[in-house]
């Protein structure tokens, strides 16, 4: 009696370890997406000087915008870090986060689209847009 039961017991166990290997892994069920690429815009840093400045946001945040030396922008809004904001047009900018910048009537108004995205201390749902005039 104790054979058969041993002998069930390690036939068990062998099967087990059959089905766990035979089993995918669970990191091979992720799929990478990759984002596109971003275009860049060759903007020149005297094209930035309309948008060199600090906005009033509708909620009550000051997002600023400065240049980084060479062709290179930033943004900051109060209490946040510093990011890159790449143009992909005379009028728009995007970060690397996925955030979308554009500016209107000479750049004294701006919309943000996943402000989330740039507003990193602030808790935030996805895809907020916020408006801004100077």
């Amino acid at each position: 009696m104790k054979s058969t039961f041993l002998s069930v017991a390690v036939a068990a166990a062998l099967s087990i370890a059959a089905i766990a290997q035979a089993a995918p892994a669970a990191d091979n069920d992720t799929v990478n997406i990759q984002a596109p690429a971003i275009k860049r815009y060759g903007m020149q840093p005297i094209e930035f000087d309309d948008y060199a400045h600090s906005y009033n946001m509708s909620n009550g945040d000051t997002m600023k915008f400065t240049h980084g030396g060479g062709t290179r922008y930033y943004t900051e809004v109060s209490g946040n870090r510093r990011v890159e904001i790449i143009p992909v047009s005379p009028t728009e900018f995007v970060t690397r986060d996925g955030a979308h910048i554009s500016f209107s009537t000479d750049g004294n108004e701006l919309t943000v689209n996943n402000y989330e995205r740039v507003a990193t201390t602030q808790h935030l749902p996805s895809n907020t847009i916020m408006v801004a005039r100077r």
